[in-house]
């Protein structure tokens, strides 16, 4: 089995997109299908020949046997972007999508204590109510206690050059092929898992509810 990973983020100074290329570096190392999928930043200049991020969509989500979403600590919480499009993913939750999938997330401070878990908390909270298999990392390798020992979700504190440091990269790229390892463990969903959670005898389905295209394989 070859799973599907999704990486999702908004990245408002860099460090976020950082850590996104070397999760994929670490998804991709477990033999991974891996998309990686940045909301672009209001008013970011990206360096030449880079292009606009590719902007992500519910099908990346329906698509991922396993998610990575990313958002800087903005006051202990989700980047207002990032909860944007988190919000729209009503189609996939309601219909059963998401439900069971592996999900973990990463998130960056200035400071140590500039709110990295409390970030990590409120970003999980959607994925509650999705049904989501959260993956804490906890202190599954001690790379992660070197980074600041967030038992949440992956989280650096910013370095001053900008640049991520050896152990940021190595932490990565553990947590990267980590939810592989944990997607491939569990298995695709597959459309036979598929729930509709609005009764077929509703008349009409509500506003913001309408199905979604299956793209999932079986």
């Amino acid at each position: 089995m070859q799973p599907r990973i999704a990486i999702v983020y908004f990245s408002s100074s860099g460090v976020i997109s950082q850590v996104a290329e070397h999760l994929a570096e670490g998804a991709t190392a477990q033999n991974a299908d891996v998309r990686v999928r940045a909301l672009g930043a209001p008013g970011e200049n990206p360096a030449p020949g880079a292009g606009r991020p590719v902007e992500p969509t519910l099908d990346d989500l329906d698509w991922a046997d396993g998610l990575l979403i990313g958002t800087p600590t903005w006051f202990g919480n989700v980047a207002a972007p990032l909860k944007a499009f988190l919000d729209t993913t009503s189609p996939l939750a309601l219909h059963g999508r998401l439900a069971d999938k592996p999900v973990t997330g990463f998130t960056s401070a200035s400071l140590p204590n500039g709110g990295q878990e409390a970030a990590l908390l409120a970003l999980y909270h959607t994925m509650f109510h999705w049904g989501s298999l959260i993956v804490p990392t906890g202190y599954t390798h001690p790379v992660l206690r070197r980074v600041g020992g967030n038992p949440y979700g992956l989280s650096v504190t910013a370095p001053d050059s900008g640049a991520l440091t050896a152990d940021q990269i190595e932490a990565a790229r553990f947590v990267g092929g980590r939810i592989v390892r944990m997607a491939r463990q569990h298995g695709p969903v597959g459309l036979h898992a598929v729930r509709d959670l609005w009764s077929a005898d509703l008349p009409v389905r509500p506003v913001g509810t309408l199905a979604v295209v299956d793209s999932r394989r079986a």
